[in-house]
C-alpha cells in the first residue's frame, strides 16, 4: 500500500512539474500571438482553423490549470482536447512536440486520478 501511495505521488508530481512547464509555454506563445505588434493579422481562416484553436491552446490551458485541483477532469479536457485537435488537424499527429510534449501530462493525471481512486476504495473495503 505504502508502494502504491508513493508510485502515484510521483505520478502527480510529474504530470504537475511537466504540465505547469506547458501551461507556461503555451500561455507565453498565446499572449504572444494575441498581444502582437505588428499589424495586418487576418485572424482565422476557416471554421476548421477556430475550432482547431479551441481544441489547442484553449482546452490544454483550460485542463492543465484544473488538474492542479482536480486531476481527473484536468486530464481528461487535457486529453479529449489532444484528440479532437488531431481529429480536425489530422496532419499534426505527426508532430512530436504534440504526440511526446503535450499529451503526456494530461495521461498522467488521468492514471493518478485512476490510481489514487482505486488506493481509496482499498482503504475503504479494509
Amino acid at each position: 500500500m505504502k508502494n502504491q501511495t508513493k508510485t502515484s505521488n510521483i505520478i502527480r508530481w510529474i504530470a504537475r512539474i511537466w504540465g505547469t512547464s506547458i501551461f507556461a509555454f503555451v500561455l507565453f506563445f498565446l499572449f504572444a500571438h494575441i498581444f502582437r505588434t505588428e499589424e495586418g493579422g487576418n485572424g482565422f481562416i476557416n471554421t476548421r482553423e477556430s475550432i482547431s484553436f479551441i481544441f489547442f491552446p484553449c482546452s490544454i490551458i483550460i485542463g492543465l490549470a484544473i488538474a492542479l485541483k482536480w486531476e481527473g477532469l484536468g486530464g481528461l479536457i487535457i486529453t479529449v482536447g489532444m484528440i479532437g485537435l488531431f481529429i480536425t488537424r489530422f496532419d499534426l499527429i505527426s508532430e512530436p512536440f504534440f504526440i511526446c510534449g503535450i499529451t503526456p501530462p494530461g495521461i498522467l493525471y488521468l492514471v493518478y486520478w485512476h490510481l489514487s481512486k482505486r488506493q481509496t476504495e482499498t482503504v475503504e473495503k479494509e
